[in-house]
C-alpha cells in the first residue's frame, strides 16, 4: 500500500512537471512568433513610411494559391529586409507565396534582385538571395488603396497606374492560428501627389 501511495504520487508530480514543461513551451513558441510577426510588420511601415521617389511597384501579375495573392514586385530605390550588405545594392526585391508540398501551407518568400550583366533586355533580373521570412501561412493578402479612384485594388499594374498607391494593406493568417492579422500602411512617396490633386485652384487674380 505504501508502494503504491508512493508511486501514486511521484507520478502526481511528474505530470505536474511535464504540464508545466510543456506549457512553458507553449508560451516561449509563442512569443516567438509574436516577436517574428511584430518585426516584420516593423520592417515594413519602416520601408513604406520612408519610400524614396522613382519607385516602380508591380502586385498581382502572377496569380498563385487559393488564399493568397500574386507577387509583389519593387523596383528601385532602397531595399527592404535585408539582412547583408551586398543585399543593399540590389535593384528590386521581389515578395513570393510558395505551397509547401508536404505542410500544403504557403511561405512567404524575399528574393533581392540584380540587373543581370548578360541580360539580352533592359528588365532582365537574376537573383541574388531568397529567404523564407513567414512560414506556415493560411493566407496571405496585400491590397492597394488608389487615392483618385478611392478604391482598393489586389493587383497594382504600373503600366496603368504610374503614381504608387497611397496606401498597403496586408492580411494574414496561419495554419495553426486561428487569428486573423490585418495591417494598413500609408506610402509615403505618393504624399506630395496627393496633396497636388486636393489643392483648390488658384483664383484668378
Amino acid at each position: 500500500m505504501a508502494m503504491a501511495l508512493i508511486g501514486l504520487i511521484l507520478g502526481g508530480v511528474y505530470g505536474i512537471a511535464n504540464g508545466t514543461m510543456q506549457l512553458g513551451k507553449s508560451m516561449s513558441d509563442a512569443r516567438v512568433a509574436e516577436t517574428r510577426i511584430s518585426n516584420f510588420v516593423t520592417q515594413w511601415r519602416d520601408y513604406l513610411e520612408s519610400m524614396p521617389p522613382g519607385i516602380q511597384l508591380t502586385a498581382g501579375a502572377e496569380k498563385v494559391a487559393r488564399g493568397a495573392s500574386g507577387n509583389l514586385f519593387i523596383l528601385g530605390g532602397k531595399m527592404p529586409f535585408t539582412w547583408n550588405r551586398a543585399l543593399k545594392l540590389a535593384d528590386a526585391v521581389e515578395f513570393g507565396l510558395v505551397r509547401n508540398k508536404d505542410s500544403k501551407d504557403l511561405s512567404l518568400v524575399v528574393r533581392h534582385l540584380k540587373l543581370s550583366e548578360k541580360a539580352r533586355t533592359p528588365d532582365q533580373l537574376d537573383t541574388i538571395a531568397e529567404l523564407p521570412i513567414l512560414d506556415g501561412l493560411k493566407q496571405m493578402q496585400w491590397q492597394f488603396y488608389e487615392p483618385v479612384e478611392k478604391k482598393w485594388f489586389t493587383s497594382w499594374d504600373p503600366k496603368k497606374r504610374p503614381q504608387l498607391p497611397l496606401f498597403m494593406k496586408l492580411k494574414f493568417a496561419f495554419s495553426t492560428d486561428p487569428r486573423e492579422h490585418e495591417y494598413t500602411f500609408w506610402i509615403a512617396n505618393d504624399l506630395s501627389q496627393v496633396t497636388a490633386q486636393v489643392q483648390p485652384p488658384t483664383p484668378n487674380p
